[in-house]
């Protein structure tokens, strides 16, 4: 799906940065659009302790109801779009490239997951076309400029993740750094960063106290108490989603599908619809 800059589905988010793309190539849930949005952002070779970092605010910005968006690039911008995955929330993968020519390429699985799991993703590219150092920054200034605030997790000297920091900053968006070890290379932007003033976070509710006007509540994670066999199928219903969508999106016999969906109910987890309809409860 194509949407220009004048049709009603463009985002009227991105009205408001410098240079916003005249046109977005759309993939998955454009409903998402619509959703309150944090970039979480970082280095592609990032530490342990960035990966834990990642996940953790990840995770539970999601339970709040926060869409994740990212660049689908190695290291934080990967763990950051699993982890929202994981826990059943939504997430938002903004490319450098077009729809044909996923970079980096190892992350193809990682793109069709998100597809799979009622996410979107984002190219102002034709599917053709293959990233190139200057489309790294074009894509960057589209995910800082869908959010309502970016979080830096880890960044080195001069990188990528400190020039898309610059651009939240220009825009308007709400700065959150995560502090890191002064021995940490990895740690050097977000430092300096928090020493120019942005927010310093120890926590995600440092991030949902910033914006009360969202009256943002933590859901409990059920994720957490559905059986790993069954996560496939349940991460799939987050609308009502028919039984032979259902089998065209997973690998499983039809006898299979069923057996989950029957166990899923049993244990209170989703409810039939009429005409083989699904969803979660």
């Amino acid at each position: 799906m194509k949407i220009e800059i004048n049709d009603k589905e463009y985002p009227k988010i991105l009205n408001k940065i410098d240079k916003p793309p005249k046109q977005l190539y759309i993939k998955g849930n454009i409903q998402l659009l619509k959703t309150p949005a944090i970039a979480i952002i970082g280095s592609r070779k990032c530490s342990e302790y960035g990966e834990k970092m990642a996940k953790k605010f990840s995770r539970e910005l999601s339970l709040y109801g926060l869409t994740i968006i990212s660049g689908l690039a190695k290291g934080i911008d990967s763990y950051a779009h699993s982890e929202a995955l994981e826990v059943g929330g939504n997430t938002i993968a903004v490319l450098p490239s077009g729809f044909k020519n996923i970079f980096p390429k190892c992350n193809q699985e990682l793109y069709e997951k998100i597809l799979n799991n009622n996410g979107l993703i984002i190219s102002e590219y034709q599917e053709e076309e293959v990233a190139t150092s200057n489309k790294f920054l074009e894509r960057n200034r589209i995910v800082s400029g869908l959010s309502i605030g970016i979080l830096v997790v880890e960044g080195g000297y001069r990188s990528g993740t400190s020039v898309t920091a610059k651009i939240a900053k220009k825009d308007g968006k709400k700065i959150f750094c995560i502090p890191s070890s002064l021995e940490n290379s990895k740690g050097i932007t977000t430092n300096r960063l928090i020493k120019e003033s942005a927010f310093l976070v120890m926590s995600p509710e440092d991030i949902i106290n910033k914006y009360p006007e969202l009256n943002l509540k933590k859901r409990k994670n059920i994720e957490n108490s559905i059986k790993d066999e069954y996560k496939e199928i349940y991460n799939i219903l987050k609308d009502e989603v028919h039984i032979d969508e259902i089998a065209r999106k997973v690998s499983l016999s039809l006898g299979q599908i069923n057996y989950q969906l029957m166990m899923l109910e049993i244990e209170d987890k989703i409810v039939s619809l009429p005409g083989n309809y699904y969803k979660r409860k």
